[in-house]
């Protein structure tokens, strides 16, 4: 099935074959009868049609993906100059015909051209024309496959994500079954949402905003209830469309980080601030977290979750975004800023 950018396109060559065989009837409108230059236009955009969707849509993208161009310029050479002598045939019979009486005389041929002159006009014409389909074939196949390799990249990070939070998440309920902990029971609750959330959601292009933020107070919560009252974790949720579409998984690692990097301290109590707003213009994330004294042990995948957050964000928003992370002696602030 075609996507929404490859339709887009399909149309607009369809409208500009549409205008060029317009203004070839326009042009010779004035010069014969209604008929002949109906005829006319037919029969010398036909072909040259033909030839060029046999170019630009089954040559070119075949020599793209085969990595061979030199055998595309020739067959563009040799096709270019089939289309110009079909197209000087055309402007010939129908003078054949005018000279015969199938049609009455006009100066919509001049008999003063030669058969060479004919066919010189015609060969830059179909260049021209040809030059133009294929190159904004081009690029619309450099602009496919550039997608294609986004969106790779995109599942990659993706998969990344996925064992790496959910590796944590386990760990959070084999703590609570290991104390034979009531608890335990209610994570499992929150951990099965969660997975719900990640197999069936996780893998969509986008997500209601609703279902996101769902997610984050699931995650949020298992938090709570492993820390006990040992954290304060303060968070407020503004919404104004429920049904917004956003990336799923996005977040998530701005608060995993609050929470593995919150200060460790027996007398005075860690902190979480998380403010949410979705708004007419702007999505946005703040997390802010008292930092550990002590200092946190770095394994293989530290730092993952930041990284591919970034990587994410640069695919799916390029220049419309802005991630502000400040760092202090105590505090630890990152905000995300995203530009509908």
């Amino acid at each position: 099935m075609k996507n929404n950018y490859s339709k887009r396109y399909d149309r607009f060559i369809l409208l500009l074959w549409v205008v060029i065989a317009f203004l070839v009837w326009m042009k010779l409108l004035n010069k014969a009868p209604f008929l002949e230059v109906l005829a006319i236009t037919v029969c010398y955009i036909t072909p040259m049609l033909i030839i060029n969707i046999l170019l630009s849509v089954y040559l070119l993208p075949r020599a793209i993906e085969r990595k061979k161009m030199d055998g595309f310029a020739l067959k563009f050479i040799l096709l270019s100059f089939v289309s110009a002598s079909i197209s000087t045939f055309v402007f010939g019979i129908f003078r054949y015909f005018e000279q015969i009486g199938i049609f009455l005389p006009s100066n919509l041929i001049s008999t003063d051209d030669t058969l060479l002159s004919d066919f010189i006009d015609q060969l830059l014409t179909v260049f021209v024309v040809n030059t133009a389909f294929c190159g904004m074939r081009f690029y619309y196949e450099h602009n496919k496959l550039e997608k294609i390799h986004l969106e790779s990249q995109l599942h990659t990070l993706q998969a990344q994500i996925n064992p790496h939070f959910m590796f944590n998440v386990l760990n959070h309920i084999y703590y609570y079954v290991d104390k034979k902990d009531d608890l335990a029971a209610i994570l499992l609750l929150k951990y099965t949402d969660i997975l719900r959330y990640q197999l069936y959601s996780g893998k969509k292009e986008c997500v209601c905003i609703e279902e996101e933020v769902g997610f984050l107070k699931n995650f949020i919560d298992i938090e709570k209830i492993r820390w006990e009252d040992k954290l304060d974790v303060n968070c407020s949720w503004t919404i104004q469309n429920l049904k917004t579409k956003f990336p799923p998984l996005l977040l998530i690692p701005l608060i995993e980080n609050a929470f593995k990097h919150v200060s460790r301290s027996s007398n005075v109590k860690g902190y979480i601030n998380i403010l949410f707003e979705e708004k007419a213009e702007t999505i946005s994330l703040e997390v802010e977290n008292s930092k550990s004294a002590l200092p946190v042990e770095k394994g293989k995948n530290s730092g993952l979750g930041l990284e591919n957050l970034i990587n994410r964000l640069d695919i799916l928003y390029g220049e419309k975004y802005r991630l502000i992370i400040q760092n202090s002696d105590n505090v630890y602030n990152s905000k995300l800023i995203i530009l509908k």
